[in-house]
């Protein structure tokens, strides 16, 4: 068991200098690159899709306008020589309404084309700033890149180390299990007990189960899975 905490030891020396390559800037400016083309790609979506609202309003506005205009162009057209004193009225009335339907399309038409205007406008802003930030991370991934080579002589040596302690484990199925659950991301396995609270999770444990720890000298945290250890 011994010999599975001094490895356990050296895993966390080796995250250690794995999250000095996580935290260092040219990291955290990359993870930021990644974030505004998701932000990106979500955006061009909802542009397109307003675009497509625009374009199927727009062509039915101007099927309205095109139906008002070839009304109007009807009315202009009528013999008013033939017309009746008494549906003159009329005659003026549908001229009217006909002219406020017409501009009343009109505005909803130039409304759209205003609004194209303006999702060409915010698409091409943020292409922009896209193609901008993809030239920026060519030198983040070579910063990324530099910052792991400096770390991974450190890293290898650490792991000669491992691979050197495990010849000398008996218990090779409990070190197995170490192993997965280090894959599976609890990590550190093995914790003390802090008082009466886990090593790990740092949650207060009953008084049960600190007895059955003390009996059996190594427990499963029930909040977080880790190992605790007593003593």
């Amino acid at each position: 068991m011994k010999t599975i905490l001094e490895i356990q030891k050296i895993d966390r020396q080796i995250r250690t200098l794995e999250r000095e390559v996580d935290k260092c800037p040219a990291s955290m400016d990359f993870r930021n690159y990644k974030k505004l083309l998701q932000e990106g790609r979500a955006r061009f979506e909802q542009l397109e899709a307003q675009a497509n609202d625009v374009l199927v309003q727009y062509n039915a506005e101007l099927a309205k306008y095109n139906k008002y205009k070839g009304t109007s162009e009807i009315v202009r057209k009528r013999n008013t020589d033939n017309i009746d004193l008494e549906n003159i009225e009329n005659l003026i009335t549908d001229a009217n309404s006909l002219v406020g339907e017409l501009s009343e399309e009109n505005r909803k038409i130039d409304d759209l084309v205003r609004k194209s205007e303006e999702i060409v406008r915010k698409s091409s802003e943020l292409s922009n700033k896209l193609t901008e930030a993809k030239k920026r991370s060519t030198l983040i991934k070579a910063k990324i890149e530099q910052k792991k080579q400096e770390v991974a002589p450190k890293i290898a040596e650490l792991e000669k180390q491992i691979k050197k302690l495990e010849q000398s484990i008996v218990d090779k199925d409990k070190y197995e299990k170490y192993k997965q659950m280090k894959a599976n991301g609890i990590f550190p396995v093995y914790v003390p007990l802090e008082d009466r609270f886990c090593g790990g999770c740092k949650v207060e444990l009953p008084l049960n189960f600190i007895e059955k720890l003390k009996a059996s000298k190594m427990l499963t945290c029930e909040h977080c899975g880790r190992i605790i250890m007593y003593n």
